[in-house]
């Protein structure tokens, strides 16, 4: 995972990539990622409302 550029971490419904985000920061000082807030699930219904979900 780059430390240069922006990254984005996402999961289904935005929990977990939010977990993985905190470990990321705190045990290894990644300071450039995000979260996708709501995971694919959220950005579906924002951006892909007939995107088949799984």
């Amino acid at each position: 995972i780059s430390k240069d550029k922006p990254v984005i971490i996402q999961c289904r419904s935005g929990a977990r990539s939010a977990a993985a985000l905190n470990q990321l920061e705190q045990q290894l000082g990644y300071t450039n990622l995000y979260n996708l807030k709501g995971g694919i699930l959220a950005w579906k219904a924002e951006y892909e409302p007939d995107m088949q979900v799984y």
